[in-house]
C-alpha cells in the first residue's frame, strides 16, 4: 500500500532573547543547509537551577512568554545556551526518542549526554567527548549572500573614501573585559595611524554595549574617521552594507559573535584585544578544576564528574580564541599594523554541516 509522499524533515530551531545565540542558531541552520522553524523561549526564574536538577523539563520555561511546544515533534533541533538544554529533551521525550538534538555553546556542549552533537569553541576549554566537535570561530549567519544583498538593499556607506577602506568594530565591556574610554581612545588612535600608514580610510561601527563616553573618545582620537554610532531608534541597521563595503576589518576581540562575523566575510581580520579584568573566584576555582581534571587519580575522576555532568563550567579563555585564529590563519592580532591576508576557510565547518545533515536523515521520519 502506498503510504503517500514521504514528508520534509521538521527541524526546530530553539531562540532566546539573547542576539548572539539567535545569530549563532541560525547561522548553523544556514551552514548545514536546512530549513528551521524557530521557537522563540522565554524563562522563569528555575532556568537559574543547574540543568542536572531540572533534567528533561519544562519547569524553567516561561510558557505563556513562550511559543507553543506541540507535536508534530521534530525530526532536529538547533539549540543555544545551557537554558535550552531542559526543554530540548524534553521535546526528545515527547517524540519518543525520535528527535535529535544538536546544541551549540560553552554551557550547552560539555554535557556529553544532552545531545547527539555538541558543538563548542575550542577556547571554551570543555572536556572532550565523542560528540563534541570544536571550532574555532561560532556559526554566523553572515555569508556572500546577506553581504550581497545587503549591498543592494543599503548601497555602500563608505563611498568616496579611499582605498583601503579599513573597518574598525568597536563592541564594549564584558564581565571578563575593560572598555574604558582612555582604552578607547588609545585604540581608535592606534587604529587610525596603521590606517595612515596604508593609504587608506577608516571608519568606526559601535555597537549596543559601546559606552557613550568611550564613543566620545574614539571620535576625538580619529576626528578623521568615518563614525556610525548604534541607536536604538535607528529603523534599519546598515551593520552588513558596513561589512560588505570594507577592504579591512579590525575588531574589538571580546565578543566571539563579532569575530566570526568579522571572518565570515572573507576580508582580512586584525584583532585588537579589549584589557582583561581580574577573574572572579568562581571562574578561578574552574579553572583549578580544568587544569586537575587532565591528571590521573580520584581528585582528577571527581573534576572531570563534576565538569561533564554540568555542575560548574570551564571557564574560557578569549585570548586562546585569538591565538587559535591567528594559528589557523583566520586573523591577526594587532601589533601596530592592520592584517592584509584574507582568512583561510575553515576546515571544520564543513565537516560540522555534513555531520548535521547525516544525523537529519537517520531521525526523520
Amino acid at each position: 500500500m502506498d503510504s503517500g509522499p514521504e514528508r520534509a524533515p521538521l527541524v526546530w530551531l530553539l531562540v532566546d532573547d539573547r542576539p548572539g545565540h539567535r545569530t549563532q542558531v541560525v547561522g548553523l541552520a544556514r551552514l548545514a543547509g536546512v530549513a528551521g522553524v524557530e521557537k522563540r523561549l522565554a524563562f522563569n526564574w528555575l532556568n537559574r537551577l543547574p540543568n542536572p536538577v531540572l533534567g528533561a523539563s519544562l519547569f524553567s520555561l516561561d510558557r505563556a512568554g513562550s511559543d507553543p511546544l506541540a507535536a508534530p515533534w521534530p525530526d532536529l533541533i538547533l539549540a543555544m545556551g545551557r537554558r535550552v538544554v531542559p526543554v530540548a529533551r524534553w521535546i526528545r521525550r515527547q517524540s519518543g526518542g525520535r528527535s535529535r538534538i544538536v546544541l551549540l555553546g560553552r554551557k550547552a556542549a560539555g554535557d556529553a549526554g544532552a545531545a547527539d552533537i555538541s558543538i563548542a569553541c575550542a577556547h571554551f576549554q570543555l572536556l572532550p567527548h565523542d560528540r563534541l566537535v570544536e571550532l574555532t570561530v561560532p556559526p554566523t549567519q553572515i555569508d556572500r549572500a546577506s553581504l550581497d544583498a545587503a549591498r543592494d538593499a543599503h548601497g555602500d556607506p563608505l563611498e568616496g573614501m579611499a582605498r583601503p577602506r579599513v573597518l574598525l568594530l568597536a563592541g564594549g565591556p564584558t564581565a571578563q573585559h575593560r572598555f574604558d574610554p582612555g582604552f578607547a581612545g588609545r585604540m581608535a588612535g592606534e587604529v587610525a595611524e596603521a590606517v595612515r600608514a596604508l593609504g587608506g580610510s577608516l571608519a568606526i561601527v559601535t555597537s549596543r554595549r559601546s559606552p557613550a563616553a568611550s564613543v566620545s573618545a574614539m571620535r576625538a582620537a580619529a576626528p578623521e574617521a568615518h563614525l556610525h554610532e548604534w541607536s536604538a531608534e535607528r529603523k534599519h541597521n546598515p551593520y552588513l552594507a558596513y561589512l560588505a563595503a570594507a577592504d579591512l576589518i579590525a575588531v574589538t576581540g571580546e565578543s566571539e559573535s563579532m569575530l566570526a562575523e568579522a571572518v565570515a566575510t572573507e576580508r582580512p581580520v586584525t584583532i585588537y584585544p579589549l584589557q582583561p579584568k581580574p577573574a572572579p573566584f568562581g571562574q578561578r576555582i574552574a579553572g583549578v578544576l580544568r587544569r586537575a581534571a587532565d591528571r590521573h587519580g580520584p581528585w582528577a575522576r571527581f573534576c572531570r564528574a563534576v565538569l561533564g555532568g554540568g555542575w560548574i563550567t570551564p571557564p574560557r579563555d578569549i585570548a586562546m580564541m585569538h591565538e587559535l585564529m591567528a594559528r589557523a590563519g583566520q586573523a591577526e592580532i594587532f601589533a601596530g599594523r592592520l592584517n592584509a591576508e584574507p582568512p583561510v576557510a575553515p576546515a571544520a565547518a564543513e565537516e560540522l554541516a555534513g555531520r548535521i545533515r547525516t544525523l537529519l536523515g537517520s531521525g526523520a521520519a
